[in-house]
């Protein structure tokens, strides 16, 4: 018989077990966690952070490596938890020995996280253990792991659990009319008694000038620069962006309604909120508390965003988007073909003649030469000057020889003209009603459309009939399948998988034929919808400007203006007569002079498919089928003199000068004086 003498372990092992509660000069930590911060959870972690320190501290042979806590934290996922990482990255630089935590739910609800800690943290040497104290599990025992992997995926099903009560318990309130929404984040609105939603005036105003910008046709760029400059902040203080814009022209709560289940959490573990594109269903009460802006504003914000979507125009890049006169193509002849290519924007220049402010202060006129200058911007056919290597659009001139001779058409004269014709349509139809031109234009365009269905076999009877025929074929087709599926003879089987095959065919052909019959039937609901709403918008233009004077419009109202005929031609003298004090403008000719008219953006984008140019008639298909015709689209800026313009102050300027009639600034340039050579042999001389 040997004798054998036992030399303990001094070092901590995964094999060992026990070694929690029998090894000594252990240091200790403690990891809570609350995943909510309300008073009762708020208890509950002091509790904890209490025990485990009288704990460690009074257990001899440990040292208090101290207490992670980690508070109003979700367990399913470790990326937001800074004190549980924290700790980890102590225990692996060798700080920790043992880590107590009240149970696996409290160190994570995720199983993988779980497993991963553990093993991380094992396979240190020494290795680092974590003790369980509800399942009494300590992970550096060899048999914890497979307790530790089915407890935890136990604690993840709970989590899991816990977010289906949770999701169903939102889904219900929904169905209900409850929101779930924090109107603290919400600009416009705070928080009434009993949850009541009451209208914040100051932020109010905010969103009426965002929606009223928009409706007139301003970018969401401009619309954000315009507000940052009036002081204009974010519900969170910040400044204004395009997407913030945006995203309060797209959010129906402003007219009163509301949308719940826009988002979804797909993922519990991760809690990543996604926008709901279907897979969850969504919940729209109208009317669900006031609104601040009206209902016929929001329909129109809606529709021009919609129809910027369509056309796929960059609105909120700078350039030739920024104008809805992109959509122009040229009518032009060129080689006996439509040119048919498209307009580009450009900006000219011209001299302010007679302007001078106080920016000519100091100006020496031996020694230097100033200038005052204004831009405005003109639209162009892209093949003016021959350009062949523009690609041609559909229906365009392939590759003409010649150049395009279209002209060159001012950005106000398309504006002012479009304005013209609107307010002719708004006469017309406020006289005449269902008799007016653009009634009547309508009802043939409908007209049309049917006949086309009617060509097509698409009616209203003929879809009924196929709704009929395709309930018919289905049921044959069922009953040949079971019959086919029978224990018949291989002549009569062939007989009917023939007649499967060929009732599959005709109720596929009926419903390819139902399809097309139902796009066609939306498409005339659609320009039906646009139509209603097209007149709605033109009997809202105004009848008084801004400074409450009667509108007078060219061509309805007045046929030119003092100095020029209707068509922008100049009346004979009259100009040198008022420049040499013989005529003046008096505040009667100011009273029946034409207005210059505010361009409605918002209509163009909204109802204006495109527009072909054909010379000074401009002829624009609208999205209701109608095609308008404009002309006086050759004008100038001089064809505008002698017109009154109403600024937003409410101030009444008449337009005498051409670098008024565009509005921009006029900006001033001043250089030295280039000195000719006689000049230079003078200076030499002296």
């Amino acid at each position: 018989m040997y004798v054998v003498d036992v030399i303990p372990a001094t070092r901590r092992s995964v094999q060992g077990g026990d070694q929690f509660k029998k090894q000594k000069d252990l240091r200790v930590a403690a990891y809570c966690r609350v995943s909510t911060g309300d008073e009762s959870q708020q208890t509950s972690y002091t509790n904890q952070r209490a025990f485990y320190f009288k704990i460690i501290q009074s257990r001899p042979g440990w040292s208090f490596a101290g207490i992670y806590a980690d508070e109003a934290r979700s367990g399913t996922n470790r990326i937001h938890r800074k004190e549980f990482n924290r700790m980890i990255e102590d225990a692996k630089a060798g700080k920790i020995d043992y880590i107590m935590t009240k149970s696996i739910s409290r160190f994570a609800r995720n199983t993988i996280d779980t497993l991963d800690c553990v093993r991380q943290l094992r396979q240190l040497s020494p290795p680092v253990g974590i003790v369980f104290e509800k399942e009494n599990i300590d992970t550096l025992n060899a048999t914890g792991e497979l307790i530790l992997t089915i407890l935890s995926a136990l604690a993840q099903d709970e989590s899991r659990s816990l977010s289906d009560n949770i999701r169903w318990t939102f889904q219900k309130n929904f169905q209900s009319g409850k929101p779930q929404i924090n109107l603290n984040r919400m600009i416009g609105y705070d928080k009434g008694e009993n949850g009541a939603w009451v209208i914040n005036e100051k932020q109010a105003q905010i969103v009426r000038f965002i929606f009223e910008k928009y409706t007139s046709g301003y970018s969401a760029n401009r619309i954000a620069r315009l507000a940052n400059e009036s002081g204009m902040r974010t519900v969170n203080g910040n400044i204004w962006r395009a997407d913030s814009v945006l995203d309060i022209l797209r959010n129906e709560k402003y007219v009163g309604d509301l949308e719940m289940q826009k988002t979804i959490t797909k993922d519990f573990l991760t809690h990543k909120a996604s926008i709901n594109n279907g897979e969850a269903p969504k919940y729209y009460v109208k009317d669900h508390h006031a609104g601040i802006i009206d209902r016929f504003t929001w329909d129109k914000a809606q529709l021009i965003l919609g129809s910027r979507r369509e056309k796929k125009l960059p609105t909120e890049k700078r350039g030739n988007a920024v104008s809805p006169f992109v959509n122009l193509i040229c009518g032009e002849t060129i080689d006996g073909r439509e040119c048919g290519c498209g307009f580009f924007r450009l900006t000219y220049y011209g001299n302010a003649t007679g302007y001078s402010d106080e920016r000519s202060k100091d100006f020496d006129p031996g020694t230097e030469t100033e200038a005052y200058s204004f831009q405005y911007p003109v639209w162009r056919c892209r093949r003016k000057r021959g350009e062949k290597s523009i690609p041609a659009p559909r229906g365009a001139h392939p590759n003409p020889v010649s150049a395009c001779s279209s002209r060159v058409i001012q950005e106000c004269a398309l504006e002012q003209s479009f304005m013209e014709l609107l307010y002719t349509l708004k006469q017309d139809y406020s006289i005449r009603g269902e008799r007016s031109w653009l009634a009547e234009e309508f009802r043939n365009v409908c007209e049309e459309a049917r006949r086309r269905l009617a060509k097509n076999s698409c009616s209203i009877p003929r879809m009924e009939l196929l709704d009929s025929q395709i309930k018919e074929l289905e049921q044959d087709y069922q009953t040949a399948v079971s019959l086919q599926a029978a224990p018949i003879r291989d002549a009569a089987l062939e007989k009917y998988t023939d007649l499967v095959r060929d009732l599959k065919n005709q109720v596929e052909n009926y419903k390819m034929e139902r399809a097309a019959l139902e796009l066609e039937q939306n498409q005339m609901t659609v320009m039906k919808q646009n139509y209603d709403f097209f007149l709605q918008c033109l009997m809202q233009l105004p009848e008084k400007n801004p400074a409450g004077l009667k509108m007078n419009v060219n061509g309805r109202d007045v046929e030119g203006s003092l100095f020029r005929d209707r068509y922008g031609k100049a009346r004979t003298g009259v100009r040198s007569a008022v420049n040499a004090g013989r005529v003046e403008a008096t505040p009667g000719k100011l009273a029946q002079a034409p207005d210059y008219l505010r361009f409605e953006r918002g209509m163009y984008a909204a109802f204006i498919k495109n527009g072909k140019v054909y010379g000074d008639t401009v002829e624009y298909l609208t999205t209701f089928g109608v095609r308008l015709i404009s002309t006086g689209n050759s004008r100038t800026l001089g064809s505008f003199l002698g017109f009154r313009r109403c600024r937003e102050d409410g101030m009444v300027e008449f337009l005498d000068e051409i670098w008024k009639v565009n509005g921009k600034s006029v900006t001033y340039r001043r250089k030295k004086r280039r000195r000719g050579k006689k000049e230079e042999d003078m200076e030499k001389q002296k």
